[in-house]
């Protein structure tokens, strides 16, 4: 019998309160740079956990052994703060979840990357749900209607948490409206205020756990009507595959390859598929009927996955010919490979004699424990995606695969994180072979780039900008602080130059090409160039390193 603590909802609320409380302090640090919020490697790991820990402490409490909950605790902070530590170190100035916290490119280097927190997320998911089964049973391996029963109890209860935070947020910011129409604001004042605003927010979550877990005949009820409902839906989907495939001999391959996202469609195709013949199997508890429909769809739907999930492999083998490998490849490859694994495990259960996809119950367990292995793997050193992806596309270019005229220094610059980074400077360095000049040069010219969205070979240097910019009165020149200036490096006001100041265009037959008036400010009394294209900023060239806009005037 599992051991609960003699105050569980007490427990609850403190957790609660503290997760809202560290929260509170490291935006606040994050808004002030001020410590832990100067130094990534230990504010990332620290946001990480203190995101994610404490929710599978909350659903834990009652549910799992207080010495069993206490080692997973300190296992998943160790964790956690590995590999917040090593996302900061990979990632330098291209990693940072802009969704979360962060205001602008110094505060999101700061922060975990988007990709680790939805790998923990998940990873944290599989891996609590078949802990929590395992300690209920005492045992390392549990029946399948407890880790049946534990995955879907845990989604269900974090779904309704979340939906009661947005509805406790929808009644607060109603009762402020209802106030401010007798003009009373101190509630929405109140709401704005981050002190507020974050510990209420954890403390609703920690409430809305707490009642979903005493609750567990409401949980369970929501369950079964989400079980009968995915499961009607299974018919359906499993006569669109079906169609579809019926389709392909006629209609032929190349309109699907044509898409270049048929890979990500196809396997999302597929993880509809599990999660709707899992709904309909459910726990596989003998005095469940399955009626004869669903028994038929599930077997139809079993029998599509094997060839959804070749196809979904066959269209990543065709983009990585083409053009290697890269991070995204390599996260749908681990996706495809996982897929494979549901493919050839429920094709096994169908065509197994004994009870009716029996065999199911064996492939998800195992299959669980391999996602979480792969999701440790993708987000650590191990088979950290960028790693991979820069040391192909660098052997693609050594060999001769791809010439340096096509060669993407680009996805180096900003997708290969502090490996690729490292590539360009050792290409600017110098490269070896017949192209090493051109290399160095777009190397060199990668690094310059400030934005994803930038162009390679787009940053003008000191000549790019003589050449682009005509200066008036005749007879003068730009300053070295004007042409040494990278004004790019401001991605805030960079939209507000014109194109001359920010683009490679070169030469005067560019159709945007700047002039420039000298003139004089009212003190200090020095000479300023104001470079007109579309937009005009001026610039102190008399001992200024720098030229801040002025404001924005059309020509």
């Amino acid at each position: 019998m599992v051991r609960r603590f003699s105050s569980v909802p007490i427990a609850r609320l403190i957790v609660g309160l503290a997760q809202g409380i560290v929260l509170y302090a490291l935006y606040t640090a994050l808004e002030s740079a001020v410590w832990p919020a100067t130094d990534g490697y230990f504010f990332a790991p620290l946001l990480l956990v203190f995101l994610l820990v404490p929710p599978t402490v909350l659903t834990a409490a009652g549910n799992m052994r207080v010495r069993t909950l206490f080692l997973w605790t300190i296992a998943t902070s160790v964790i956690l703060a590995a590999l917040g530590f090593y996302d900061v170190w990979r990632g330098g100035e291209t990693s940072g979840s802009w969704f979360l916290f962060a205001s602008n490119l110094q505060q999101a280097q700061l922060i975990p990357s988007s990709r680790l927190i939805f790998e923990a997320v998940l990873g944290m998911f599989i891996a609590h749900s078949l802990l929590i089964a395992s300690d209920a049973e005492h045992r390392l391996v549990a029946p399948y209607p407890r880790y049946f029963d534990a995955a879907w109890k845990l989604e269900v209860q974090l779904l309704l948490s979340l939906a009661f935070i947005a509805a406790f947020w929808l009644l607060l910011y109603l009762g402020a409206a209802l106030f401010e129409l007798v003009k009373l604001d101190f509630l929405m004042r109140l709401y704005r205020h981050r002190w507020f605003s974050i510990p209420a927010t954890t403390l609703a979550f920690a409430g809305a756990i707490h009642v979903t877990d005493v609750r567990s005949g409401l949980t369970r009820g929501i369950q079964t009507v989400t079980h009968v409902l995915l499961s009607w839906l299974l018919p359906l989907l499993a006569l669109i595959i079906v169609g579809f495939l019926a389709t392909l001999p006629f209609t032929g391959l190349d309109p699907l390859w044509s898409t270049r996202h048929a890979a990500g469609l196809l396997l999302t195709v597929a993880a509809a598929l599990v999660v709707l013949v899992n709904a309909t199997y459910q726990d596989g508890q003998a005095d469940r009927a399955t009626p004869r429909l669903l028994r038929y769809a599930a077997s139809l739907a079993v029998i599509a996955l094997t060839p959804v999930v070749v196809l979904a492999g066959y269209a990543l083998f065709l983009r990585v010919g083409q053009y290697g490998w890269t991070a995204s490849r390599i996260v749908t490859a681990a996706s495809v490979a996982a897929a494979a694994g549901y493919a050839l495990g429920y094709l096994w259960a169908v065509v197994a004699p004994g009870p009716w996809l029996k065999r199911i119950e064996t492939s998800n367990v195992v299959l669980s424990v391999v996602v979480l292995c792969l999701i440790i793997a993708l987000a650590s050193p191990i088979a950290d995606p960028a790693r991979l992806s820069v040391a192909d596309q660098l052997a693609r270019l050594r060999s001769g695969k791809v010439s340096a005229e096509t060669f993407d220094f680009a996805y180096l610059r900003f997708q290969g994180a502090r490996y690729g980074r490292a590539a360009l400077e050792s290409m600017k360095s110098g490269a070896a072979g017949e192209s090493s000049t051109l290399i160095k040069d777009k190397a060199e010219a990668a690094l310059r780039l400030q934005s994803p969205w930038q162009r390679l070979g787009s940053v003008p240097k000191a000549q790019d900008l003589i050449a682009n910019i005509a200066v008036y009165p005749d007879g003068r020149s730009l300053p070295d602080s004007f042409t040494q200036q990278d004004w790019g490096a401001n991605q805030t006001t960079r939209w507000l130059l014109p194109q001359c100041l920010t683009e490679k265009t070169g030469g005067p037959r560019f159709s945007n090409r700047c002039r420039t008036v000298h003139g004089r400010s009212s003190a200090p009394y020095r000479h300023w160039p104001l470079a007109l294209g579309r937009w005009a900023k001026p610039c102190a060239p008399d001992g200024s390193k720098s030229c801040r806009p002025l404001g924005a005037m059309l020509t």
